[in-house]
């Protein structure tokens, strides 16, 4: 995790999983996490294709300056990033381990901002794991995109879920043996 943001939803997490088991989504406390709810979202697998928004932090929606409860957050992809994100959420539920990305977001004016998203599973009201917890953390100064929406996120790096032993796939020294450098498509 670049960020400490990131790192610090983590921790909650995992202090969530205390007893090893996935946490539930209604353990999930924003009043625990309220220095970080403008950028946190909630997403439900509604199937492989679709895993919808819940809620959405107030500033990850300026950012984009559009809604996103209801939205499918594939949609913010394109191509193969979307195929990526896609399988991404999909191992993330599976091996009920976090992961995350980093992308960049563009406006339409080109100015572009470096973002780091993190996905933590959760189980739903049924007990099956197909809710993600996620954080969208700007990695740089997002004054550029006062009134200039985002409307491209491409990506940049993968991290899937972790390993036993290593944290998002980085090691003990600092290195991510699992990160994959993705390629945009043109």
């Amino acid at each position: 995790m670049k960020h400490a943001q990131s790192r610090a939803l983590h921790s909650y997490w995992q202090t969530l999983r205390m007893s090893g088991t996935t946490p539930e989504r209604a353990d999930v406390e924003p009043q625990d996490i309220a220095s970080l709810l403008g950028y946190v979202f909630m997403l439900r697998r509604i199937d492989q294709g679709h895993h919808v928004f819940r809620l959405a932090g107030t500033h990850f929606c300026q950012l984009y300056q559009r809604e996103f409860r209801d939205q499918n957050f594939l949609s913010l992809w394109r191509g193969h990033d979307a195929t990526h994100i896609q399988a991404l959420l999909e191992s993330t539920l599976a091996g009920a381990s976090p992961s995350s990305v980093v992308a960049r977001a563009s406006s339409i004016d080109l100015h572009q901002l470096p973002v780091e998203i993190s996905f933590f599973p959760l189980k739903g009201p049924e007990g099956v794991v197909d809710r993600v917890l996620g954080l969208y953390q700007p990695l740089d100064d997002i004054e550029d995109f006062t009134n200039r929406p985002v409307v491209r996120t491409s990506l940049r790096e993968i991290r899937p879920p972790a390993v036993p032993g290593h944290l998002f796939g980085v090691t003990a020294s600092g290195r991510a043996p699992n990160a994959e450098l993705v390629a945009n498509d043109r």
